[in-house]
């Protein structure tokens, strides 16, 4: 299984980037919902707080508007005289002048009621006993029953009394003015409103907020869901002034206007209600600059990774030029970007060029060693000196004429010059005979590719250089030795050399025989083609030789003129 590759720079770059941004849009995020939360929960007590404030006011004025206009009211004098002489005969009269004397009351009463905005008149005695009562639910308060008020002073003030009570299953809040005559307190007038929906709604819109009226723990009006209503009512007896409470799921603030006795009027407000508003539109704002951001983050980051990873691609793409041609002599471009991709190209051509040095010093050393282990060979015989120099020559021009690569072609040059390095182990008896060969004298011979190939498979750097040691002496026809290998099968190195050592064989002077002309030689050897050598690198040699025949001659000019 393959490893699995890393992601590019770039993509790398874009990521970070990208998270990053997200990450802190993220943040930002909560960081907006948390504080829009707190400012919709600060908003809506700071609401419930001025509402509190407006509803104190209007209240107040409605108050004493009230007042003032049942102090008018109270100023009647027809009403004033029929309460007087009633007071002063009720005990003394019959019942049908009582009667009379009530009903006179209530008429009086019903025209006073005429003019003033309020559910009910009562008009009670100095006991506090209703006498008459007028207007929409005057049915609430039947004569002769006492009136009773919950408020923070009794009744029978003489500033009169903001309260509260409860009439014929209804709750009432009341403002009552005293019937003065002679400076003698002698009957209350009270102004009552009904605290029921209608109530709760004007509440409602003066605190711009829910509205819920709590009586004795049970919510007599209120215009929270019914849910929500429920809840509230469970934990009314326990309720502070001001707070928070869940109900139906949602957090409410709240916040208590005005208590009267054991009344109180409550506004409550949603916070889930006006945060999910306030936090939407956030939201909706957020998410417009978050695409804005993303969409500049992006830019940003795609041309920072552009301007990072371009330098770094071209050193990556000269780096990977450079390995792929093998030569430790190319010198990186220096990419101008920043100092630092700079500094490292820099020192990576200085370490190249150490490189190079090294190389070159260690194949100068190389060949030296070659070139000393083919004199050393040459040395032994005056007749075959230079013969290991003019074989890699000719096996040179043999490889060019056939298109080989460089590589190759360095191999066989080198190689050529070890190909007899194998006769430093032949006897000098059999290495110098200057007559004929016996067939034991030949057979020694015949063992020196093998005791060549022996010698180099001990020093690495010689290793490419063993087929042509080893395998130089094979023939197509496979009569050739050490293995008798047939045609492919012998590397085309070996064959070169095969072709070049003979061609240098003919050509040079022995002790046996003087030298044979070039054109001679190759005669001989395209007469041996496809049987003792290949055809195809005989005619390699043959397209090769006039440049070698003239090199050959000028060598010749050069040393005769010296």
């Amino acid at each position: 299984m393959m490893p699995k590759r890393p992601p590019r720079l770039l993509v790398r770059t874009l990521a970070v980037t990208f998270v990053s941004v997200a990450v802190l849009l993220g943040g930002v995020f909560a960081v907006v919902i948390v504080s829009v939360r707190d400012q919709v929960r600060q908003s809506v007590a700071d609401n419930l707080e001025a509402g509190q404030r407006i509803f104190g006011a209007i209240e107040s004025r409605r108050e004493r508007e009230l007042r003032a206009q049942a102090a008018t009211l109270a100023e009647n004098p027809t009403l004033k005289a029929t309460i007087d002489t009633y007071a002063a005969e009720s005990r003394s009269s019959d019942e049908a002048r009582r009667s009379l004397l009530l009903n006179t009351m209530a008429n009086e009463l019903d025209k006073v009621a005429a003019r003033v905005d309020a559910d009910a008149l009562v008009l009670a005695d100095t006991h506090q006993v209703t006498l008459a009562s007028s207007g929409r639910l005057a049915d609430r308060w039947p004569r002769g029953r006492p009136v009773s008020v919950d408020g923070p002073n009794r009744a029978d003030a003489v500033d009169g009394v903001d309260g509260v009570l409860r009439a014929g299953g209804l709750l009432f809040r009341v403002v009552s003015v005293p019937l003065q005559l002679n400076d003698v307190s002698i009957a209350t007038l009270y102004v009552a409103s009904n605290l029921d929906q209608r109530y709760a709604n004007e509440l409602a819109t003066l605190a711009n907020a829910r509205a819920a009226i709590v009586s004795d723990g049970l919510i007599v009006a209120t215009t929270l869901p019914p849910a929500a209503t429920r809840e509230f009512e469970a934990a009314a007896e326990n309720r502070l002034p001001i707070g928070t409470v869940t109900l139906d799921g949602q957090s409410y603030a709240f916040r208590r206007l005005v208590q009267v006795g054991t009344t109180g009027f409550y506004a409550l407000s949603s916070i889930d209600e006006h945060s999910r508003t306030a936090t939407s539109t956030a939201i909706q704002n957020l998410i417009g600059i978050a695409g804005v951001a993303v969409v500049l983050a992006l830019v940003a980051s795609f041309w920072l990774a552009r301007m990072l990873t371009g330098p770094i691609g071209k050193l990556s793409a000269s780096l990977a030029h450079a390995g792929s041609v093998r030569d430790a002599r190319v010198m990186l471009p220096l990419t101008g970007s920043s100092r630092e991709l700079d500094a490292l190209t820099e020192t990576f051509n200085a370490l190249m060029a150490s490189v190079a040095t090294a190389e070159e010093q260690a194949q100068s050393a190389y060949t030296g060693s070659i070139r000393a282990l083919a004199a050393a060979l040459d040395a032994r015989d005056p007749y075959t000196a230079g013969h290991s120099e003019r074989v890699s020559v000719v096996s040179v021009a043999i490889a060019r004429a056939l298109g080989l690569g460089a590589e190759a072609i360095e191999v066989i040059r080198l190689g050529a010059l070890l190909h007899d390095i194998g006769k430093i182990g032949v006897p000098d008896e059999v290495l110098l005979k200057p007559g004929g060969l016996t067939q034991a004298e030949f057979d020694i011979i015949k063992q020196h590719p093998v005791a060549g190939a022996r010698i180099l498979r001990s020093v690495p750097f010689l290793i490419p250089h063993i087929p042509i040691v080893e395998l130089h002496h094979e023939r197509p026809d496979g009569r050739g030795y050490p293995y008798g290998l047939r045609g492919d099968d012998i590397p085309m190195a070996a064959r070169i050399v095969h072709v070049a050592d003979a061609y240098d064989a003919i050509t040079s002077k022995r002790a046996y025989r003087a030298a044979r002309p070039a054109s001679e030689a190759l005669r001989e050897l395209w007469r041996c083609a496809g049987t003792e050598f290949h055809a195809e690198v005989v005619g390699a040699l043959a397209t090769a030789l006039p440049g070698l025949t003239s090199e050959r001659s000028e060598a010749v000019a050069e040393q005769v003129h010296a």
